[in-house]
């Protein structure tokens, strides 16, 4: 593993030190999956990702499944 230097709030880098080495490990195990998550590139999350967005867009300007089921019945 390498080592990166991430800038925190100063109560958080104080409560950092304070931790046991279990709960440091916990955490850098999370904070390890966040950054892969956002710097990784994996092509079935970002499909997913885009088809998430895309429903909440059509859904905010009124496309519902319902709706498209009407335009394809009438049509």
């Amino acid at each position: 593993m390498e080592r990166i230097v991430i800038e925190v709030d100063d109560k958080i880098a104080k409560a950092w030190q304070r931790a046991p080495e279990t709960k440091r490990k916990a955490v850098g195990n999370k904070i390890n999956q966040v950054i892969a998550n956002d710097f990784i590139e994996n092509p079935t999350d970002k499909y997913l990702n885009f088809l998430t967005e895309t429903r909440a867009q059509m859904k905010a300007k009124g496309l519902t499944q319902e709706g498209l089921d009407n335009i394809l019945n009438n049509e």
